[in-house]
């Protein structure tokens, strides 16, 4: 017996059915039925009574089953909670969950301080398809740490904001811009744009700041990272909207980047479970809060000196990570 089908098992008691909580799990139909069908088979029990339309009903076997299949896996994210809490910061692992708006490489910026101090610890970073998946792998505790935007679609889950992401209009070289940077959204409705394809919430997100002010959004190509959507740009024809710190790096590519009015953005932080965490990912999400706050805090200061946003945000990274480029 494998703790996956007893997950599986009690995926499909507490969601009634399979289609929903194979949605939940993220796993296809038949791969959960043959799942069950294999757990019952090593029980050599029925689990389930099976009626019309993929109806499930629980048996006797499965109603005994349902609390002990409980307790095994609470036992089991009990015994990773204690284990993580005795190692110490000095040492261990971190398991980081992240997610196509949130992605590897803008994490690895922030955490390059807790890197620095303790180098003995072990970072095991994975990117989810999305929110839900993301927090899911939290949820479950195979991540300890999962780097977000809201709203968190889990319940149980505490949130530690980080900061606001900034995206910014990205544009293909050469291209004309106002004179004072900055382009009202209504005016964004010609151009076309392309997004990335697994960032469906930050293209929502986008899609629905243009129509709040009357643009339909043009969307002429679906790209698989931020990478490509940002190779494309320099291309030529086409643009997109990227987070500050791709901003940053995309103009020294010579991409011309303009901040919209109003400007698109959306909250994010790290989720993990109610249980504590462990030293080193609470020294993490620690040094993460340091490293952002000090970055806004230094942006903020030469803003207030009359320096442009993409101006101040490298500027600002540069005294945050001296021996680093790049930002948000």
């Amino acid at each position: 017996m494998e703790l996956r089908q007893l997950e599986f098992f009690l995926a499909v008691v507490e969601h009634e059915g399979l289609n929903r909580a194979a949605q939940r799990l993220y796993v296809s139909q038949p791969t959960l039925s043959q799942a069950i069908q294999s757990l019952e088979r090593e029980l050599g029990v029925s689990l389930f009574h099976r009626a019309a339309r993929r109806s499930l009903t629980l048996t006797s076997a499965g109603t005994l089953l349902v609390p002990k299949a409980r307790a095994v896996l609470d036992g089991v994210v009990a015994a990773r909670d204690a284990m993580s809490r005795a190692r110490d910061v000095r040492s261990g692992s971190v398991a980081i969950g992240t997610m196509p708006e949130m992605s590897s490489d803008a994490v690895a910026s922030w955490i390059t301080s807790f890197r620095s101090r303790h180098p003995d610890v072990r970072l095991d970073v994975a990117e989810s398809p999305g929110a839900g998946a993301l927090c899911a792998e939290v949820v479950a505790g195979r991540r300890e740490l999962g780097f977000t935007t809201r709203p968190v679609p889990e319940d149980g889950l505490d949130f530690v904001e980080l900061g606001v992401q900034r995206l910014l209009l990205v544009m293909p070289p050469g291209s004309p811009a106002p004179e004072d940077g900055r382009l009202p959204l209504d005016a964004v409705g010609g151009l076309p744009l392309t997004v990335c394809a697994l960032a469906r919430r930050e293209n929502d997100r986008v899609c629905s700041a243009l129509r709040e002010f009357g643009v339909e959004p043009r969307l002429t190509a679906s790209m698989p990272n931020r990478h490509a959507q940002l190779t494309l740009v320099l291309g030529g024809g086409v643009h997109a909207f990227l987070p500050l710190r791709m901003a940053v790096q995309a103009r020294r590519l010579g991409a011309v980047v303009v901040e919209t009015d109003p400007v698109v953005s959306v909250p994010f932080g790290i989720v993990h479970r109610h249980a504590a965490l462990s030293p080193a990912a609470e020294e993490l999400v620690h040094e993460c809060q340091t490293t952002l706050t000090a970055w806004y805090t230094a942006i903020d200061h030469h803003r207030t000196e009359g320096t442009p946003l993409l101006d101040a945000a490298d500027r600002a990274y540069g005294e945050v990570h001296p021996t680093a480029r790049g930002g948000e």
